[in-house]
């Protein structure tokens, strides 16, 4: 019986023991992670590299215009200033004025402007072939682009001037080149633009711009000269 009884007692105090509760482990560290302070996600890259003088890349861009230094041909475009892929401002009428500072921004091509882009005079040739009263299909381009400026810009008048070359007779080229202007007259009213604001004179061949003992010279010189003026 005594043995029985400290059997048990053992066998008590070690299901005692087994039951005891264990004492906590001591707490991990807390890990603390610092690649937050370094790295971003695509959209805060960019911004954090938004600082004066420098692109979303990095790269160095002072006039804030999306393109790099490196590559930009006109590196002191106004901020806010649309560009094109080679940086520089656009000017959609060729005049060498940005459209940003054209007052003009139609302007005929190749119009000799102020520096507002608005032209004074706008002036340029219409070309015949020999002995034919009609101007070459590339000059009727020319007049058609005339014609929408003239149309846009009711402000200006147009004076045709017609020359000819010096192959015949003086008086005969007075008269041939009156008639040619008189015709472009007719061909501006037909296309829509009033006479009160087309004028027609003849020159003859009293004012040639090439050397009539060649047949190029005397092509350039058988022209009818068109100025639009305010």
């Amino acid at each position: 019986m005594k043995y029985f009884s400290l059997l048990g007692v053992t066998l008590l105090l070690a299901a005692g023991c087994s039951s005891a509760p264990k004492e906590a482990p001591a707490p991990e560290k807390e890990h603390v992670s610092t690649s937050s302070k370094v790295s971003f996600s695509a959209q805060e890259s960019s911004s954090a590299f938004s600082v004066p003088g420098y692109s979303a890349a990095g790269m160095a861009d002072r006039d804030h215009d999306g393109i790099e230094d490196s590559k930009d041909q006109c590196v002191d475009t106004p901020v806010g200033i649309e560009v094109d892929a080679n940086g520089c401002a656009f000017d959609r009428d060729k005049d060498g004025v940005k459209d940003y500072e054209d007052e003009c921004p139609d302007s005929m091509p190749h119009a000799k402007v102020k520096a507002n882009g608005c032209a004074d005079l706008v002036s340029f040739n219409l070309y015949y072939a020999p002995r034919v009263n009609e101007i070459t299909p590339k000059s009727m381009l020319a007049l058609d682009k005339a014609v929408g400026f003239l149309s846009e810009h009711p402000e200006y008048k147009v004076k045709i001037i017609g020359h000819t070359d010096n192959v015949g007779d003086d008086d005969y080229n007075m008269k041939l080149s009156k008639e040619r202007a008189e015709d472009v007259l007719k061909l501006f009213n037909r296309k829509g633009i009033g006479f009160n604001r087309l004028e027609a004179i003849g020159k003859g061949e009293t004012d040639p711009i090439a050397d009539n003992a060649t047949d190029e010279g005397r092509a350039l010189n058988r022209r009818i000269e068109v100025e639009l003026y305010q």
